[in-house]
């Protein structure tokens, strides 16, 4: 199985050796490490025998010496193949164009499947798709990656609950949880509403239900704040409490400001560089005389090349790179104050409930320690303290019954 392999790379020849010294030829073909096989005697003064290409060279000097004649009869292996293929250079320009016509056509769009829209819907899908160059025809390097197009959608379909995008081939499918409208809310049974954390009330909305707290009133967590019962005790009633009781409620924060920030910004300068990559090698094919920036941020997009159904161990690069310039940002005690009280209050805000305010904010320590402001602030804040705690009716019966049976005996 070697020597065929050897044959078949290296090339052999079968060639007719003629004289009447073919024996000591040999011979000296042994001695001097010359591989000759298939050695066939045709008469006394011929042989038939195959050699290597490489060795032709070598036995020149042998048929000097013997003086024999040699005759090539058939020449086999992969260099007589090329050489032969060379000569044919219509099929070689015809191969190499079919391959790279059905290398370009794998990376082409060919199909979009939107699933899951209603047709309006799935419409406006594919022109925000084209507005990323994502369309039937497109070549797939100039197209973003799968992520970036479910973030952009995302963004632009607010009724959408979910889009997932993904790539199979030469086809996108693009799948589609609509929005639906919710559902009517069910009647809820009887509750109270309870105090959510310690506060003390600044102000009650109740729609529904009976309030057992008045303005100024300190509140304790779990207190009840509006009763679900209402009527007398003979003949109550139980209904489920609505409302808003906001309570002021107090916050501690603490909040770190450097003194001096380095940043970075983009002047709009860039330049974009084009690779061809196959493993960890890549080499420049577009963008040879740009020059790099002082300071530069670099993007860079890869796309998998496709031939047919597999995935070539060969990639194509996209470099963007963009000029940034470094500026240094010094802070004064006062600017750096008045950043970390913005601060700390955009933190605040984004944990508290809706319609919630801050009245009131006190710093009440801050001290510098290696160029870092740290600010403790104590906050006052106005919100919503009421949530609802169900109860049940069939017991809250019985105890109002007991307590009227105890008051009428205490009356008598």
């Amino acid at each position: 199985m070697k020597n065929n392999w050897n044959n078949a790379i290296y090339g052999h020849v079968k060639a007719s050796i003629h004289g009447q010294l073919t024996e000591p030829f040999i011979n000296l073909c042994v001695k001097r490490n010359i591989a000759i096989w298939d050695i066939k005697r045709r008469n006394k003064t011929t042989i038939v025998c195959s050699l290597y290409i490489k060795d032709i060279s070598k036995i020149k000097p042998l048929l000097k010496q013997t003086d024999c004649k040699i005759r090539f009869i058939d020449k086999k292996g992969f260099p007589f193949f090329m050489r032969r293929l060379l000569n044919r250079t219509g099929i070689i320009i015809g191969l190499m164009c079919a391959i790279l016509i059905i290398t370009f056509l794998s990376n082409v769009v060919w199909r979009i499947d939107v699933k899951g829209a209603d047709p309006r819907l799935e419409t406006k899908i594919r022109q925000l798709l084209k507005q990323q160059h994502l369309k039937v025809g497109a070549i797939n390097f100039v197209v973003p990656s799968t992520e970036v197009i479910e973030t952009n959608l995302s963004a632009k379909l607010p009724k959408v609950t979910w889009i997932g995008v993904s790539k199979d081939g030469t086809t996108y499918h693009i799948d589609v949880v609509q929005k639906k409208l919710p559902k009517k809310q069910k009647e809820t049974g009887p509750r109270n509403l309870v105090a959510a954390k310690k506060a003390i009330i600044h102000r009650l909305f109740v729609e529904k239900g009976q309030p057992m707290v008045q303005d100024d009133q300190f509140v304790k967590k779990g207190q009840l704040l509006v009763s679900g019962i209402i009527g007398n005790e003979n003949d109550p009633k139980f209904i489920s409490s609505k409302g808003q009781v906001f309570g002021e409620t107090w916050y501690q924060t603490t909040t770190k400001v450097p003194l001096n920030t380095t940043y970075e910004t983009f002047s709009g300068q860039e330049y974009t560089k084009h690779y061809l990559k196959m493993n960890k090698w890549k080499c420049l094919i577009w963008g040879f005389f740009n020059s790099s920036y002082k300071h530069e941020k670099k993007d860079s997009v890869e796309k998998q090349i496709h031939f047919l159904f597999w995935d070539l161990p060969l990639s194509y690069v996209k470099e963007t790179h963009r000029q940034v310039h470094q500026s240094n940002r010094v802070l004064s005690p006062q600017q750096a104050l008045d950043e970390g009280e913005k601060a700390a209050q955009r933190r605040l805000k984004s944990k508290l409930p809706s319609k919630s305010e801050i009245v009131k904010s006190t710093i009440e320590s801050k001290k510098v320690e290696k160029g870092i402001l740290y600010l403790r602030h104590r906050f006052v804040v106005y919100e919503n303290i009421a949530v609802p705690k169900t109860f049940n009716s069939k017991k809250e019966r019985v105890k109002l019954k007991k307590k009227a049976k105890k008051e009428k005996q205490n009356q008598q």
